[in-house]
């Protein structure tokens, strides 16, 4: 194994059982598939995510609060430029879920995210760590284990190091709940 190899494949393993124990003590409820793009159709990102069931939900009169955790494992592709055309993501981050309709809610969530590499395409992103805000719409069918949503995702390494021109993703998510 090439020593290049070698010293990008052990973050992301250290980030895997990281995930994995932090994701221990919660059930897992959902599985989505999310797709998107950035603006520019330039770059493109592919994730798969798994929920927990809420880990806390305060109920109000006529809608719902819940906190659920995600555990994520992703890849990020370009063709413009020199660097990778592929970086593989993995990351942990906690949703806040707005429950405004029975089926219905909104969620956000900001967490950590470790990437493979430094460079995408023609984009140098300075740190593998980057953090990822998220804010979505989502639904669940009634009566069907289903959910559709939709999210915009950043990662940005919060000006830790520069550059930073960070990646906007519009992404489009399939969920199956268990």
């Amino acid at each position: 194994m090439s020593p290049s190899l070698h010293r990008r494949l052990i973050p992301s393993f250290a980030a895997i059982l990281l995930t994995t124990a932090c994701l221990a003590p919660a059930q897992a409820a959902e599985v989505s598939l999310l797709g998107g793009v950035d603006k520019g159709d330039n770059y493109r990102n592919v994730t798969l995510a798994l929920q927990s069931a809420p880990v806390w939900r305060h109920d109000f009169a006529h809608s719902q609060l819940d906190l659920v955790l995600e555990a994520s494992l992703g890849q990020v592709s370009s063709s413009l430029g020199p660097g990778a055309r592929h970086l593989t993501h993995v990351g942990l981050t906690p949703f806040v879920r707005w429950w405004f309709a029975p089926q219905t809610a909104m969620e956000f969530g900001i967490g950590a995210n470790l990437f493979s590499g430094t460079t995408l395409g023609a984009k140098e992103i300075s740190t593998a760590y980057q953090f990822g805000d998220s804010i979505g719409l989502l639904h669940r069918f009634a009566d069907t284990p289903w959910t559709v949503g939709a999210r915009l995702t950043h990662y940005s390494n919060a000006d830790i190091k520069r550059p930073n021109p960070g990646q906007d993703y519009l992404q489009l998510r399939v969920g199956y709940s268990f």
